[in-house]
């Protein structure tokens, strides 16, 4: 996919959802919207403008590994035993997030916020201009693209600042921004979470009716299918989650659709068939040691572990280079600062594919996984949006709720992981879940959705001073952050989620 982006267009989108900025005249050399709109072909540009912001460091990788680490089955490193923290997802993990932006790093709410309203601005400019372009190859799906990917942005935002909805459909979500930004579509309250899952679904069900399914790098009828089957999860609607996750899958659950053991292994880096949508990094594109491979990955095997996986942080030879300065010289590995608990570990057979956790340094630091990987140097991996298997979980899910045919589906998906098939209970499809879909941004809203308390006190590399948090916990939602508080002034203090208020 290319995502080159012009300076022209990212001025046009640069105006992010609680912008202060003046209204000043348009310079005479500024590229106007009907410009920008004039053939598909700028539009696409446009386009590829948007969906960079899928991707992009500050909210792909911040969002996705903040969703696992506020959950029990991974943690950070504390930074004492060799390799530091750097910060990032520290103080999610922390649960020590604020509504501010300084420090940077306690403020992550403020960039996933402002970032994906500025992929939600993308898209508003083309449907709003889409009546200026003319009827050439390609503008249905563009069109379609646009409002896709501004249903996702949608429920990826209402997802992490919001809480379930089940809870309350009419708990206040997201802020529903359905035009271009401008001074006068600023102010504006938070929509329901019935609001905001209907405005989503109504974008993607657009989006699967006339994307292309020609590149699977952008959306796709069957990856719209499939975040709609995620919704409707959600919103417990079994039988809408029931048949768009078919319709995702084609309306195959024997495992044959599924990447091979072979390819699970292998560290998610290249797509294969049971992609249905992937973002496309490169050493272009790749946001380098802000990727998410390298938050997770050290190395694939260490020379020097014992038979129970404990490695001598001395031994250089796992790294293939020296530990300590020329380390850092060869961006390979990435932080590494992410790790996962025994007990987790545990929970998969060695026969497994998935059981991809090589080794530790110390019992206390957790283990490395290898699920991610690199290609030829960090942040060189696409990044998985939508698999296949993900369907099979869900229909499995909704069809235990109506007592037919779950364990079918589930046993499918277990034997084609090298897994011993279980009963088809709920528990199981849930630990299932934990199992296929670690690292790759599920665990905090199957807390929230499902009304788990959190719970790591049975872990000893949990260091975090909150280690225990009841179901349904205001904590579990992200503040929304202090700057659309103050400039939007749709918004009292009343409005801000319940742990941060003032």
């Amino acid at each position: 996919m290319k995502k080159t982006i012009y300076i022209a267009i990212i001025a046009l989108f640069g105006l992010c959802s609680c912008s202060k900025e003046k209204l000043n005249p348009v310079p005479s050399n500024a590229v106007s919207d009907t410009q920008i709109f004039s053939s598909v072909a700028s539009a696409q540009t446009a386009l590829n403008g948007g969906i960079m912001w899928i991707g992009y460091a500050y909210t792909n990788s911040l969002g996705t590994i903040m969703s696992e680490v506020m959950g029990e089955d991974a943690l950070m490193t504390t930074g004492g035993y060799g390799i530091d923290t750097y910060n990032w997802n520290l103080y999610s993990y922390t649960y020590s997030q604020v509504p501010e932006s300084d420090p940077w790093w306690f403020g992550y709410s403020n960039y996933i916020w402002q970032y994906d309203y500025m992929g939600i601005d993308a898209a508003n400019n083309i449907i709003a201009y889409v009546t200026d372009m003319p009827d050439e190859a390609g503008k249905e799906n563009v069109l379609g693209q646009a409002y896709a990917l501004r249903g996702f942005m949608f429920l990826r935002l209402a997802r992490l600042f919001a809480p379930a909805y089940s809870t309350n459909p009419e708990a206040p979500s997201i802020i529903l921004r359905t035009t271009p930004a401008n001074a006068a579509v600023e102010h504006l309250g938070r929509a329901s979470l019935k609001a905001t899952y209907e405005q989503a679904l109504k974008d993607l069900d657009y989006g699967r009716q006339h994307c292309s399914a020609a590149s699977r790098d952008y959306f796709t009828p069957k990856s719209c299918a499939l975040f709609m089957a995620r919704a409707y999860l959600e919103m417990e609607d079994w039988a809408n989650a029931k048949k768009y996750a078919e319709e995702a899958a084609s309306g195959v659950f024997d495992g044959s659709n599924l990447m091979s053991q072979e390819e699970y292994r292998a560290g998610f880096k290249d797509p294969n068939n049971e992609w249905l949508m992937y973002y496309t990094f490169n050493p272009t594109t790749s946001n380098y040691y802000a990727s998410i491979p390298s938050f997770y990955y050290l190395a694939a095997a260490a020379y020097s572990a014992d038979e129970n996986g404990k490695a001598d942080i001395n031994d250089t030879e796992y790294l293939d280079t020296p530990w300590e300065d020329e380390f850092f010289e060869d961006p390979l590995y990435g932080y590494s600062t992410v790790r996962w608990t025994k007990r987790f570990r545990d929970t998969f057979e060695d026969t497994d594919c998935r059981k991809l956790f090589p080794f530790y340094f110390f019992e206390e630091d957790g283990w490395f996984t290898s699920k991610f990987s690199h290609r030829t140097m960090v942040g060189d991996a696409d990044f998985a949006l939508a698999r296949i298997a993900e369907a099979y979980l869900i229909k499995a899910e909704c069809e235990a709720h109506n007592g037919t045919g779950a364990k079918s589906v589930l046993n499918a998906l277990q034997v084609a992981r090298g897994a011993t098939p279980t009963e088809a209970t709920l528990e199981n499809i849930y630990l299932e879940r934990r199992k296929e879909l670690y690292g790759e941004g599920f665990r905090l809203h199957d807390i929230k959705r499902l009304h788990q308390p959190l719970d790591r006190t049975k872990d000893i590399e949990h260091w975090a001073t909150v280690n225990q948090l009841p179901a349904d916990s205001p904590r579990f939602m992200l503040p929304i952050p202090e700057v659309e508080m103050l400039y939007n002034k749709a918004l009292t203090n009343a409005d801000q989620n319940e742990f941060w208020r003032k």
